[in-house]
């Protein structure tokens, strides 16, 4: 087997395994739900059969587009007819693949879901090599205000390479000219977001996802050094959470050495994002890997 096959094998692996995930973390989400437990359990699952998170899971709620992960002791419940965005990653060796779904627990917010669902399908039914990634977005956008709801416009997939998330190609909600075309070979993820606000994100406050941004800091004392290799020897360059390191210390002392990591330049973090009109966002998302005619479907 060469090492391309072996590749593949193990991306579709991790993307079977995060759909069950997906699929499985999708049905706890209900009214009154602690956003932990679901986020636990989906994590448990992905371990369980074999891959690891490539991500912290998120589970974003109503305004909240990306991003919240729950910490530490999080006591935040789903809320009554919430919509609910559940963003999941799986790797395998570094092999990643992310996907998401939308979970409406109120009605009226179905076709909300809907319209990113279904331009999550038209983008995937364009997306072949040669194709300009700008009309990938155009096929996003027209399918959303189809709907009558906005694209946000500062959010899109990305190219995906090994342990690496977001590999420099972006993948736009709206049409975008002068971007690049799709490329054989290469992993997507495709993940419209629709919003019934004015189609943008801020960053909020709150911060519950961080990565590393470099291991070659100075002037950093021998607890923080050792603090940062712990991080790198399990998980790399990808994105983390404080629940990943509960075994390091106390919840104020892990909080207290990513901030200080962070400002230090060691560490990203990763704000929630909210809409800018405090518009509902829906969300859907796969991990596609484009063939000579084609995508296949990985998730």
């Amino acid at each position: 087997m060469t090492m391309d096959e072996q590749a593949l094998e193990l991306l579709r692996k991790a993307g079977k395994i995060a759909a069950k995930a997906r699929d499985l973390g999708a049905k706890e989400i209900k009214p009154g739900a602690k956003v932990y437990d679901v986020c636990e359990y989906v994590e448990k699952i992905i371990i369980e059969e074999g891959a690891k998170p490539a991500f912290p899971c998120n589970l974003s709620i109503n305004v909240e587009a990306a991003h919240y992960s729950p910490l530490i002791n999080d006591t935040k419940i789903i809320p009554e007819g919430a919509v609910v965005k559940l963003d999941i990653g799986a790797h395998i060796d570094g092999y990643i693949t992310d996907t998401a779904v939308t979970v409406v627990l109120d009605e009226k917010y179905r076709r909300l879901a809907d319209a990113s669902r279904d331009a999550l399908q038209a983008a995937i039914a364009n997306m072949r090599p040669g194709v300009s990634l700008g009309d990938i977005g155009k096929n996003i956008e027209r399918v959303i205000k189809t709907y009558g709801f906005k694209p946000i416009r500062n959010l899109g997939g990305h190219l995906i390479r090994r342990y690496e998330l977001h590999a420099g190609v972006f993948v736009p909600n709206v049409y975008e000219r002068g971007i690049g075309r799709v490329i054989e070979g290469n992993t997507y993820a495709i993940e419209p977001f629709a919003t019934n606000g004015d189609g943008e994100v801020i960053e909020g406050k709150d911060i519950t996802i961080y990565s590393i941004r470099s291991l070659n800091v100075k002037n950093l004392t021998e607890e923080e050094r050792k603090f940062l290799d712990e991080i790198y020897k399990r998980v790399n360059m990808l994105p983390f959470n404080e629940r990943w390191f509960k075994d390091l210390g106390e919840p104020d002392y892990i909080r207290q050495m990513f901030k200080t990591l962070t400002r230090r330049g060691a560490l990203h973090s990763y704000p929630v994002l909210l809409e800018i009109g405090k518009g509902i966002v829906s969300q859907f998302e796969h991990t596609v890997l484009v063939t000579k005619d084609g995508v296949e479907v990985i998730t």
